[in-house]
């Protein structure tokens, strides 16, 4: 359906200049129609001119002609010669003297006489009475009327004189033998006589084309009948006007094959665009733009089947990736999709996303149904090799959310895709192949999530966020207070005190972190500024900083304008770098740690021993401090092991001349091992927890020059 309605649209767009162009070959050929009727006029026009030249010249020419006629019928009549056999005497002398005159008398006695008249150029003589005594007439009439006509305006014409019944009474040679389609042209000839008015029409004569004009001569009752050869201009423009239409139509023609062709490969492009606008460069697939379409359309159509939409991806597919590299990443996303088109259920709807994240719509029964398909998919794409018979060993999770025939109306296709991605994030961290729904209570926590986001501003505006402060304790110096972590509490008006592991990641995820860290260190040095002034002596305080926070192009300028701004002495700031926020770019990370040191700032590495690659990052970077990690002091199977390693770190650590802190214990007996191995300072609940800057400062006043008392946390 889609298709058609896509080669509809098609066509209506070629429609439209298909229309214009033959709007333009309309256009041009009325023009050329109209010229061609304006040409034809005036053709019309031409030849009556010439028609009516030729009438004024045969008319003066025979007016000549008859003029001796008349002056012989007058001087007959005047001169009292009546006698029949007189006129004929004198006439005869008259022809005998001039042999170019060849004139006839016939008196009215002889209008028995076997010779007709109707035909002759031809007087009528009078007596004194003027009565009629006889008829004088040209017997050479035919040659008289030749040579008339051979001075015509229009030398290359045929003339004819016609008498009033349409025969020929000199002139041209026989017209109706030239003429094809004589019947025709006696027709129209007849036709003109009867009417006694001008006339012109075309006939074809030894196939050419010539115009026929018929004017009334004006002598006894003649008709002169010109048949003229079209003139060369007329012709040429005729030829002009066809030639340009044939010119109109060839350009039209290939305009419009172009424009055919063009049409093709358009379609050829939108269909290659389509390709790539809505296919998955790597597997193939839907990509989620084109999913999000077709999805849409078939909830609003179908709206009594269960639908539910899966969010699937790779379990430490980086790491793979890594490993065997991105072309056999690829081919392990191409496998996986295969999967989802052969195994997918009915009516298959599915994507790729990005990376390893996959999106798919199943029409499913139950919801038991929907977990047997699943651990169905897990069998298969664990079953399958990759080249050279490597098997895949990889491991995927889903999640799942069940649409609501409310769904449709209320959220958006994203809106839907993204509860099950929180469902497959909910249960990523799970062993095997984790499937889970959504929920109400993952549901409780998004919309809790999703408030705590909206009110992020407005606390930062309104400062909610406070600062608490977990000591550091000499364990070296008889369990002196050398320091604290500043540590971040939200206390918010509406829900209380908001641990920072419910906030921190919206605002990593936000970008909004930034802003935190530079509220924070602002605040903590505004208070050891304060702490300093009163006399106190100085301890130092460290500040943590995120992965986005250090990459800002302004983080050592804006830490050294405050540090200045507050006047803190150098050494009394250090900031916290987890391992997770260093890049693979240990140049730079030193490039950095160089800077902050000249601005009087220490750098620590945080969570030392949570990564994979602590050591290589002990060798390589020049940090001042190194905090190990809290799982390092935990209780385990083997202690001995365990305290071998920490010893291990603890004296390569003060080869490299960098201080150690140890954080999170919480036992007297880990404070004794920690401190024969050397190390300097420890945090955690064994010593104090993380507590209001008003607390840590009242523990500062208490405890000065007090040894502190360790202590197991659970006591």
């Amino acid at each position: 359906m889609q298709k058609m309605e896509e080669w509809d649209r098609k066509q209506k767009n070629m429609l439209i200049p298909v229309l214009l162009c033959l709007s333009f070959i309309i256009g041009c050929f009325s023009i050329l129609i109209y010229m061609m009727g304006k040409n034809e006029q005036e053709k019309v026009a031409y030849f009556f001119s010439a028609a009516k030249q030729n009438q004024l010249i045969m008319k003066g020419r025979l007016e000549e002609e008859l003029t001796i006629l008349n002056g012989l019928a007058v001087s007959f009549g005047s001169g009292g010669i009546y006698s029949e056999e007189r006129i004929n005497q004198i006439i005869h002398t008259i022809n005998r003297e001039d042999p170019s005159m060849d004139i006839g008398f016939i008196g009215v006695a002889g209008k028995s006489a076997t010779k007709s008249l109707e035909d002759y150029f031809k007087v009528t003589v009078r007596d004194h009475n003027n009565e009629p005594i006889g008829t004088l007439y040209a017997n050479n009439y035919n040659e008289i009327l030749s040579n008339i006509t051979s001075t015509m305006a229009l030398a290359e014409g045929l003339y004819v004189i016609l008498d009033h019944t349409g025969k020929k009474i000199g002139g041209s040679q026989h017209i109706y033998e030239l003429v094809e389609g004589e019947t025709k042209l006696r027709a129209q000839v007849s036709q003109a006589i009867s009417t006694r008015e001008e006339t012109c029409f075309q006939i074809k004569t030894q196939n050419k084309n010539q115009m026929v004009v018929m004017t009334p001569l004006g002598i006894n009752g003649w008709y002169l009948l010109n048949v003229l050869p079209e003139p060369n201009l007329h012709t040429r423009y005729l030829e002009m006007a066809i030639g340009a239409g044939i010119m109109i139509l060839i350009s039209c023609g290939l305009f419009l094959c172009y424009l055919y062709r063009q049409f093709l490969t358009i379609n050829k492009n939108q269909e290659t665009l389509a390709k790539l606008a809505y296919r998955d460069s790597i597997t193939g697939t839907r990509n989620y733009a084109s999913f999000k379409q077709e999805m849409e359309k078939r909830l609003r159509k179908e709206k009594k089947e269960t639908y539910a939409v899966w969010y699937c991806d790779i379990k430490k597919f980086k790491f793979m990736n890594d490993i065997l590299g991105y072309e056999e990443g690829d081919r392990v996303l191409i496998s996986l999709a295969n999967l989802f088109r052969d195994y997918g259920g009915p009516d298959t709807l599915y994507c790729r996303i990005s990376a390893d994240n996959f999106a798919g719509l199943y029409k499913y029964k139950t919801r038991e149904d929907m977990e047997e398909w699943f651990q169905k998919l897990v069998d298969v794409f664990q079953s399958r090799y990759l080249p050279f018979n490597k098997k895949i060993p990889m491991e995927i999770s889903m999640g799942v959310y069940c649409i609501e025939e409310t769904d449709v109306e209320q959220l958006s296709i994203d809106q839907i895709v993204d509860r099950a991605n929180i469902a497959q994030k909910n249960i990523k961290g799970l062993p095997g192949n984790p499937f889970g729904f959504y929920n109400k209570e993952i549901r409780n926590r998004v919309l809790f999530e999703s408030e705590l986001e909206s009110e992020i501003d407005l606390a930062l505006r309104n400062q909610e966020f406070k600062i608490f402060v977990q000591p550091k304790i000499s364990i070296q110096t008889g369990n002196q207070i050398v320091g604290g972590e500043v540590l971040v509490r939200w206390e918010n008006p509406r829900k209380g005190t908001i641990p920072p592991g419910q906030f921190i990641p919206l605002m990593e995820r936000d970008g909004k972190i930034v802003l935190l860290d530079r509220y924070m260190f602002e605040k903590s040095c505004e208070w050891l500024s304060n702490y300093i002034k009163s006399g106190r002596p100085p301890v130092s305080i460290a500040v943590n900083v995120s992965k986005i926070g250090m990459l800002r192009e302004d983080f050592v300028d804006f830490y050294g304008e405050v540090k200045n701004k507050y006047q803190i002495p150098d050494g009394l700031l250090e900031l916290e770098f987890t391992e997770t926020v260093l890049l693979n770019d240990d140049a730079m990370f030193n490039r950095l740690v160089t800077r902050l040191n000249e601005k009087g700032f220490i750098c620590s590495l945080d969570d030392f021993g949570s990564g994979y690659s602590s050591l290589n990052l002990l060798k390589n970077l020049k940090i001042d401090v190194l905090k190990l990690d809290i799982m390092f002091f935990r209780k385990s199977n083997d202690i001995s092991r365990e305290r071998i390693v920490i010893s291990n770190i603890i004296n390569m650590a003060k080869e490299l001349k960098i201080k150690t802190i140890a954080e999170g214990v919480e036992y007297v007996e880990t404070v004794e091992f920690l401190k024969a191995a050397g190390c300097d300072v420890i945090q955690g609940y064994v010593f104090a927890k993380a507590m209001s800057v008003e607390a840590f400062e009242l523990m500062l006043y208490e405890k000065e020059n007090v040894y502190l008392v360790p202590a197991d946390a659970g006591e």
